[in-house]
This record gives C-alpha cells, structure tokens and sequence, in this order.
C-alpha cells in the first residue's frame, strides 16, 4: 500500500559485536530504525529502538530462528495497524508500519 501521513518507516539493522579485545564476535545485535525522523536525531540513542541479542561465541547460522519474534510482531502490526495520539491536533490516527530495506553486516 501507500504510505501515508500517520504511517511509521522502519528499517532494520543487524551486526555482530565483538565484546572483549581477544576474542572474535561472540553475539549479534539487531536493532529497528525508524526513518520517519529527520536524519540529525534519527540514529541518536533515544530513537535506536533494540531489536534483541543472539549470544555467540560462533557466527550467525540460524538468524531466523532469533529474528522470528520481532518480524512476527511487525507483521502483527502491519496486519492489524495501530492508533498513534497527536498532541498537536489532539486527535487519534490509524497508522500503519512499513518495513524498508534491511542492513546485514557480515564478518
């Protein structure tokens, strides 16, 4: 569908992390990002919304088997929309998410 006014862009984002200085990645991280803010305050902390964590110490095999639940969860939301509150016109609006994009980094 189209995106409207009230809609909500997200894009997701996953990586590996290397926790202490001798040892190879050993857990991923994935995080959503949402587009709809304006790029200066987009990627700040506040706005970075954690996904979840996927422990090592191996690389990634399975992502899926740890993404389920967040992808499931968005597309509850794109299936069933959402009410978002407007305080600057006081008024509720339907709202969809749509999901844009994906980032993997790889090592």
């Amino acid at each position: 569908g189209d995106i409207g006014p009230y809609d909500t862009v997200v894009m997701f984002s996953i990586d590996g992390a290397q926790l202490y200085c001798s040892k190879a990645s050993d857990c991923w991280i994935y995080i959503w990002v949402i587009l709809n803010l304006n790029p200066n305050i987009r990627y700040t902390k506040i706005h970075v919304i954690p996904g979840g964590s996927v422990p090592g110490p191996n690389n990634l095999q399975h992502p899926e088997s740890f993404l389920f639940l967040g992808f499931h969860h968005i597309a509850a939301v794109q299936k069933e929309g959402f009410h978002i509150w407007d305080a600057s016109e006081d008024k509720v609006h339907d709202s969809n998410i749509f999901l844009i994009g994906e980032t993997l980094f790889k090592q």
